[in-house]
């Protein structure tokens, strides 16, 4: 699909880029567009910190989902538990109060060695786009059609990204306990009276 971005977007992007790099990823992803969503200057930014997907805590849950260190509770649905009346971070609290916080990090196997050196990889130029954050951006650009718009923006860039299913954005916006929906709600209720 046929994407054009105005310079607020293109800027989301270039900085999805460079936290890529920054965290030695070799493609941007989407949750590298959050991160660079959650530290903007735009309105969508904005939101996203206000509920708590600031770009400290987008990098902590990025970094930590990465390297294996999640726990069960990074799977479960708490949107679906709460409807049966179970709040998933009261009950979090409790078995870290109960067993300490450790308690809920799953014991990671010793790394196998290597016959031979890895080098490490320094990437230059462009980043390429995994095939999850290509989808994100045009379901950003659909957003936008849908819009009346004929360039994707920060908003509709966002609010692709915190809808975006699979990978590691919807656990990370399920961490600070905000449905994806309500930040999408927020989001366009935000764009609406800044604009």
């Amino acid at each position: 699909m046929k994407r054009a971005f105005d310079d607020d977007a293109r800027r989301i992007v270039g900085r999805a880029q460079q936290q890529a790099r920054a965290l030695g990823h070799r493609g941007i992803g989407c949750e590298h567009l959050l991160f660079a969503v959650a530290e903007s200057a735009d309105p969508a930014g904005a939101v996203l910190r206000e509920h708590g997907l600031t770009p400290a805590h987008v990098s902590e849950q990025t970094r930590r989902l990465l390297s294996g260190t999640a726990t069960v509770f990074d799977t479960l649905d708490g949107d679906a538990l709460a409807t049966l009346g179970i709040d998933l971070q009261t009950v979090r609290r409790t078995v870290e109060a109960t067993f300490g916080p450790e308690a809920l990090r799953p014991v990671r196997p010793s790394p196998r060695r290597r016959w031979y050196r890895r080098r490490p990889r320094r990437p230059g130029g462009h980043l390429p786009v995994t095939g999850r954050a290509q989808r994100c951006l045009d379901a950003a650009a659909h957003e936008a059609k849908r819009a009346g718009s004929t360039a994707v923006d920060a908003t509709t860039l966002a609010v692709a990204v915190v809808t975006a299913d699979g990978g590691l954005v919807p656990r990370i916006v399920r961490s600070t306990g905000v449905p994806a929906e309500a930040l999408r709600t927020a989001i366009l209720r935000r764009a609406r009276h800044a604009g």
